[in-house]
């Protein structure tokens, strides 16, 4: 079965490096490294873009990470309904270290508000998700400011092993893999 790859973020400019647009930047360097090319809108509509292939479809949400769940009824209406265990979704956690990633194949939000917003309209958990841990907020910032910030030069000097390691994790899931995936990843540091 074609997997539904799902990268969390908010669309345009001043958004790019944030924190919150890990998710983005993993569909974007699946995308470059499956296809060997940056040229990226193979399809377009009007709450996504994205590519379609023959084993996977990469979709970035345009309607802000809000509301990331409400492209699924125009996604499922172009390109059929998927089970929810077809669905990869990858994001932002910041209880998770930077550097680190954790795979999962089902759970709450965790008080992320694209999750919520996706589990609200598929009315289910039970899909796989890769959370980038951004690390702890400083004590001195809100929580909406530190993931709309952009990552710090030197998380950004490692940032390529992490969405790296986040593709190569991708790569198992889509042969649903997921176990092999979880034992590879969950417990490794891209920082080293």
């Amino acid at each position: 079965m074609k997997k539904l790859i799902v990268g969390l973020g908010n669309p345009g400019s001043r958004y790019v490096f944030n924190r919150h647009n890990v998710g983005f930047l993993c569909v974007d360097r699946y995308y470059e490294l499956t296809r060997k090319t940056i040229d990226y809108k193979s399809f377009s509509f009007r709450t996504y873009e994205g590519f379609d292939s023959k084993d996977f479809i990469l979709v970035k949400p345009l309607t802000f990470m809000n509301l990331s769940g409400s492209i699924f009824p125009d996604l499922f209406q172009k390109h059929g309904k998927f089970m929810a265990q077809d669905i990869i979704v990858i994001y932002d956690d910041v209880s998770i270290p930077f550097g680190k990633i954790r795979i999962k194949e089902k759970g709450s939000a965790g008080g992320h508000n694209g999750m919520k917003s996706i589990i609200g309209v598929l009315a289910s958990d039970n899909f796989v998700r890769i959370r980038i841990g951004i690390g702890e907020k400083p004590e001195f910032m809100d929580l909406a400011d530190y993931v709309l910030a952009n990552f710090s030069q030197d998380e950004y000097k490692s940032l390529y092993k992490i969405v790296d390691g986040a593709c190569a994790a991708i790569d198992l899931l889509i042969k649903a893999e997921i176990s092999k995936a979880m034992n590879a990843y969950n417990n490794k540091d891209f920082l080293v």
